[in-house]
């Protein structure tokens, strides 16, 4: 069996190679039990072979009916900004974005405006355990201009990538939604090329990756959500495998009860009984 995965993962690399794409490249150990082994003598072996996950489906799942990010083992994630088409008569507004597992806090990723969005400089890198749910929320604001005081900024309601009202989660190979791009505004096509198809409306990604497109201020059904106010890109690979430290580990186990030994009791004579005040006199009041 492990020699049959060892010739299958040398065929996949070749194969790989041979379209162009990443190879997929095995990991493992073999130990023998003896240095030198004597003729008609037998040795013992002892090995493993790693075959790297070809595919996001792989690593993770994506309920139709609740689009989530689900993992099917550790696997290590790293989060890359791709752009903030946010803004209101030519001028960005204020976007933020973060990410939350488990019971851990929302780690922020990116707060600032479209000329601030990077996808070399806007990283976060991350672990997340089997079974657990990676939920991302995004925000804008109603009026976060460059010279408006923070005090005086507003804000929409999150929109959250495990509620499809608001976010839309993509693989290689699906297609662009067909969103009227408001006036003032660069297509979403513009500045997701190098992430598309020749046709400008086929994602076009590593096969562990996924887009995530959010709307910051408007309806899934309404006719002016391009979808382009939010878009980052999300790569997936096994945890042990990647160079990711997981951020969060749970709050500290709580602290046990001080205890204190027991006194023993001596039976004692029971207590008489409280004496009961006599009510005050209030004058003024009739017998």
């Amino acid at each position: 069996m492990k020699l049959t995965k060892l010739l299958t993962a040398g065929s996949l690399a070749l194969l790989s190679s041979a379209f162009g794409e990443e190879p997929v490249i095995p990991t493992g150990f073999l130990d023998a039990s003896a240095l030198l082994v004597r003729e008609a003598s037998n040795v013992d072996l002892n090995w493993e072979v790693n075959i790297p996950a070809s595919e996001v489906e792989e690593l993770i799942e994506i309920p139709e009916e609740n689009p989530t990010i689900i993992a099917k083992e550790d696997v290590a994630f790293q989060v890359r900004m791709l752009g903030a088409e946010y803004a209101y008569l030519n001028n960005y507004v204020l976007a933020r974005g973060s990410y939350q597992y488990a019971d851990s806090p929302y780690y922020r990723f990116f707060n600032g405006y479209g000329d601030d969005a990077n996808a070399l400089t806007n990283r976060s890198c991350d672990i997340l355990r089997t079974g657990e749910e990676l939920r991302f929320r995004f925000r804008g604001s109603r009026n976060g201009f460059r010279n408006v005081p923070w005090q005086h900024r507003e804000w929409f309601p999150y929109r959250f990538s495990r509620n499809e009202e608001g976010t839309l989660i993509l693989k290689n190979g699906d297609q662009l939604p067909e969103r009227a791009t408001p006036s003032g505004q660069i297509d979403i096509a513009s500045f997701l090329a190098p992430y598309l198809a020749e046709d400008l409306k086929t994602i076009k990604i590593g096969p562990k990756d996924l887009i995530i497109l959010a709307e910051l201020n408007r309806e899934l059904d309404d006719e002016e959500a391009d979808f382009q106010d939010f878009v980052i890109l999300v790569s997936f690979t096994e945890a042990e495998n990647g160079e990711c430290t997981r951020r969060w580990n749970g709050p500290p186990p709580p602290a046990p009860a001080p205890t204190t030994p027991a006194v023993p009791t001596t039976p004692s004579e029971p207590s008489a009984p409280p004496v009961i005040p006599e009510l005050p006199e209030i004058p003024g009041l009739p017998e």
